[in-house]
């Protein structure tokens, strides 16, 4: 985005000089995609990281004012998604004993909780800038704002699911103290990590989705389907040890398999994620990042032009 500016100096043809009036013509036009001076950007976004944090709370706060149960909605999707997928996977499979069967309902419960995690800081972050579009022409600020405020509200919708599932698995174990599940162990101290990178993950695909989203306006709405695929293909609906030789590729190139794979080993089977794991969910880290990143901040400035 370029601002041209005219001066029309005292004396000149036209009122601007008899009356002593100044115009100032501002032009909008394609800005080509290029990369501000990083450090410049950085400073100004960090300065301003409270402007995502308050605007995140603002937005958690009028998504359910029109809604009854309110916040509710954020334990109680996902847990009725579960209960609906864990019939459906239990009939599929030709039923289980009941051990068997509430291990898998808590692989499906920690994975969804998980997954729309990562889902909902995608799905909202792309949709932030086209919504975001008054605030854009209004005021000068890093456009990653944005974004980030959706991820931010996406990790304060997560939090509250984390003691659900919680109650749900010591609940079960009380009556049924067969099922295979590790619930406290110190393979929780990986939780952190291993949530920061799906965060950072989700995060730079937010980024490019934004961007696409402001080119394609469609983007949001074959993201929806696009996820939906992304949940059958990911280990919620089924274990990672289904996968065998070549085939556990699989939960790699798909760039929330690490995450969620290193989730079912901590909450599940109470172990380390692997060192390929680890290494995943790094590796996805960087890349997404780096690449959501560049994508997003060389082409932000022709945003205003475009929304």
């Amino acid at each position: 985005m370029s601002t041209q500016g005219s001066n029309a100096s005292a004396g000149s043809k036209g009122n601007g000089g008899r009356d002593g009036f100044v115009p100032r013509i501002q032009v909008f036009e394609p800005h080509r995609a290029s990369l501000p001076p990083v450090r410049g950007y950085m400073r100004e976004f960090w300065a301003r990281k409270r402007f995502s944090l308050e605007l995140a709370r603002f937005a958690d706060k009028a998504e359910y004012l029109d809604s009854n149960l309110g916040k509710v909605w954020l334990v109680l999707n996902p847990l009725l998604l579960a209960f609906v997928y864990f019939l459906l996977v239990t009939v599929l499979r030709g039923g289980s004993d009941k051990a068997s069967g509430f291990t898998t309902l808590a692989h499906i419960l920690i994975g969804l909780f998980t997954f729309y995690f990562a889902q909902n800081v995608i799905s909202d972050g792309a949709q932030s800038i086209t919504s975001g579009g008054r605030l854009i022409l209004n005021q000068a600020f890093p456009r990653t704002l944005l974004p980030l405020s959706s991820a931010i509200r996406s990790f304060w919708q997560y939090i509250p699911t984390i003691p659900v599932y919680i109650v749900v698995v010591v609940l079960g174990k009380l009556f049924i103290p067969k099922a295979d599940i590790h619930i406290f162990s110190w393979a929780l101290l990986w939780i952190p990590y291993v949530t920061v990178c799906l965060a950072l993950t989700a995060f730079g695909m937010a980024l490019v989705f934004a961007t696409m989203n402001v080119y394609f306006r469609d983007t949001s709405k074959l993201l929806s389907y696009t996820t939906r695929i992304w949940l059958y293909g990911s280990p919620v609906l089924w274990l990672p040890e289904m996968l065998h030789g070549w085939h556990r590729a699989i939960l790699y190139i798909n760039p929330l398999g690490p995450a969620l794979s290193a989730t079912a080993e901590i909450w599940i089977r109470g172990h380390a994620p692997t060192l390929a794991q680890l290494i995943g969910l790094l590796v996805w880290a960087v890349l997404a990042m780096v690449l959501g990143g560049y994508f997003f901040i060389s082409r932000e400035r022709d945003f205003a032009v475009r929304i």
